[in-house]
């Protein structure tokens, strides 16, 4: 619903204070740290636009489905309903796939039996088999990644489990779980492993499968021979973490001897520290890979809030740093890391990417008020804010960061806030805008000068020659804004960005000409009768001004009759529009009633001190006009007319 403009006289801005969006403060604690990691993606995002050519890839953007993760356990089987949630969310934001651990041995029957619940085992591959059939419903594909569970994380009991395997037995153990995954469950794409040093640590310390390049190799080279021996045609993936820079041999070597392994599909890298030249050496494994012929993914991703003396010295623990992901003053750095991959995956056509601490997507905690909590109980409390926002079907300013990112910018439809039709527009003039999701809020402009902020939403305006300009607010609203153009600008091709919270939620591409009349009309739809008056002057100098339009609500406005008085009585009619004053002469500007066409007296701003972007006409109505009764009336500045109103002359 358009919101209505009030009457041309009384859109006099009330007097009071504006509302200036409050920017995250961050704690001091966090500043270097968030310094480090702003410098660290600020250079990421420079080397990717200098070598991005702005064109996008078919990649298919994920995010990652918490809810089903094999590390909740068997807790898992009980997560149906909020699992499907995340993914019909992830649709609802462009996603084209979602990524689902399933880690060994999630779906292997003899760990079950081992453990003392072989029932469990059906009941695990039935859960994860109807997502998948879920998944591909709503259209999407469905990655999985197969390394291992971690212990602890699960109330299972993996440790044990992993160290009662001799090194044959686990590799058999790992295959039969993929196995199992492409036989019984279906999806897309596996990856089987990302991570040798965290699997070490996971495995117990199995160095003969991921303590060296050649026995890592060995693993999957076995994994993917028994796969593909079985008949399984579903796309293999492996890798490395970007962070692997440091092992014996370089990763470099890691990558040279993973990518040569018969039956791969494509290499996967899993990237979270971002500082130092981490964020570098990704784009280093991506080409290497790429040029051996390999499709790259990155199945899971974030950013690491730690800094480069942090990692070096392992503290804190991992659990301290995913802990402070919930804190809101991080957003601004997800939201430009996002931004980065996104344009890293359409520079190097990436097969896939997937954010993965996707609770950030849904809520995120005020820093002040849970620093005094454990990281354990931080991460809680943020999981239930998360479920509270996904059941409430709502989402955190970083989800439609990447929501905006993976489908492109939304369009935003810009009019004349007069006539509300589409075609040029004037410099110095007003619009509405409309779209979705352009402000967070609803609010109106209290005051003169304009605010350029309202609502947490700001817009810009770059015109033909680069120049950029911020456009400031009448009024915002998730579906409607009410701005005015600058003044100043060149004419041709303009685009207008409107963002909300510091993200790009809209674009309207717009033509400017010098001029681009329109009438204000009291129905709001630029037709019918206009919002106008007429003034009389009496032969004894007494004066009496009337409205041009009856009625008492919009939609039921008609044209009130115009008495134009007797004898020796002049009258003069005051029409109320924009992107009138920047006709080339007064002389270019008439008025024509029915067939007879007047010059007018005045077409300009309608009083600076007041308005904003706001033009008044003013022209002689002769006595001729008496009793023409419906008119139809027509504003023609420098041979652009503006659409027509009615009159009714009595």
């Amino acid at each position: 619903m358009r919101k209505p403009l009030n009457h041309a006289l009384a859109l006099a801005l009330l007097t009071g204070s504006c509302a200036w969006a409050q920017s995250s403060t961050v704690p001091a604690a966090f500043q270097s740290t968030y310094g480090e990691l702003q410098a660290s993606i600020g250079s990421f995002q420079a080397t990717v636009s200098a070598s991005w050519n702005g064109k996008s890839s078919n990649v298919l953007w994920s995010s990652e489905v918490l809810a089903a993760n094999a590390n909740n356990g068997l807790p898992v089987l009980n997560n149906s309903a909020n699992a499907l949630a995340q993914i019909n969310m992830y649709k609802a934001m462009g996603a084209r796939a979602v990524t689902v651990n399933m880690a060994f041995p999630i779906v292997t029957q003899d760990y079950y039996t081992f453990n003392g619940d072989p029932q469990d085992y059906a009941s695990m591959v039935a859960f994860y088999a109807n997502l998948a059939t879920q998944i591909h419903q709503l259209g999407l594909k469905m990655i999985v990644e197969a390394a291992l569970v971690y212990p602890g994380l699960s109330g299972m009991n993996v440790a044990a489990y992993y160290a009662s395997l001799t090194d044959a037995q686990f590799i058999a153990e790992r295959a039969n779980n993929a196995l199992t995954i492409a036989q019984q469950v279906g999806p897309d794409y596996i990856n089987l492993n990302s991570e040798p040093d965290t699997d070490l640590i996971n495995s117990g310390g199995k160095t003969n499968e991921y303590g060296s390049a050649s026995g890592y190799v060995a693993m999957n080279r076995a994994n993917i021979s028994t796969l593909r021996s079985a008949g399984v045609k579903t796309p293999l993936g492996v890798g490395i973490g970007s962070w692997l820079h440091g092992n014996s041999g370089g990763a470099g070597a890691w990558v040279a001897a993973l990518v040569s392994i018969p039956g791969l599909s494509f290499f996967d890298i899993h990237v979270y520290p971002v500082i130092d030249n981490f964020l570098q050496y990704l784009i280093t494994y991506t080409s290497q890979a790429q040029a051996a012929g390999l499709p790259v993914g990155i199945a899971q991703t974030w950013v690491n809030k730690e800094s480069a003396a942090e990692w070096a010295a392992q503290s804190p623990s991992q659990t301290d740093v995913y802990a402070r992901n919930a804190y809101s003053f991080w957003t601004p750095i997800d939201q430009a890391y996002l931004t980065s991959l996104v344009d890293f995956a359409n520079w190097k056509g990436l097969l896939y990417i997937s954010p993965f601490w996707t609770q950030c997507f849904y809520a995120y905690l005020d820093y002040e008020q849970v620093s005094s909590l454990t990281p354990a109980q931080v991460q809680t409390m943020q999981y239930a804010a998360a479920a509270t926002a996904l059941g409430a079907h709502q989402t955190s300013i970083t989800a439609l960061t990447y929501s905006n990112l993976i489908q492109g910018t939304p369009p935003a439809t810009t009019v004349s806030a007069a006539s509300f039709a589409t075609g040029d527009l004037a410099p110095d003039s007003m619009v509405t805008i409309f779209g979705s999701n352009l402000s967070t809020g609803t609010a109106s402009a209290q005051s003169l000068p304009l605010p350029i902020t309202l609502e947490n939403t700001t817009a810009t305006i770059e015109d033909s020659s680069g120049n950029q300009q911020p456009i400031s607010f009448i009024f915002v609203s998730a579906g409607q804004v009410n701005a005015a153009i600058p003044p100043g600008l060149a004419a041709g091709g303009a685009v207008i960005t409107i963002s909300s919270k510091g993200t790009v939620v809209a674009e309207s591409d717009v033509t400017l000409a010098t001029v681009a009349p329109a009438i204000f009309t009291a129905n709001q739809n630029g037709k019918g009768v206009p919002i106008a008056v007429v003034t009389t002057a009496q032969p004894d100098g007494s004066q009496s001004t009337v409205d041009t339009f009856q009625g008492n609500a919009v939609g039921s406005y008609t044209p009130a009759p115009i008495n134009l008085g007797g004898p020796g009585d002049s009258s003069a009619l005051v029409l109320y529009g924009t992107g009138i004053r920047g006709r080339s002469s007064l002389a270019n500007v008439t008025v024509t009633f029915g067939t007879v066409t007047l010059p007018v007296q005045y077409a300009g701003p309608c009083d600076p001190a007041q308005f904003v972007a706001f033009d008044q006409v003013n022209v002689a109505l002769p006595q001729s006009l008496a009793g023409a009764g419906q008119v139809t009336v027509t504003l023609t500045v420098d041979g652009v007319a503006a659409p027509a109103a009615t009159l009714d002359f009595e």
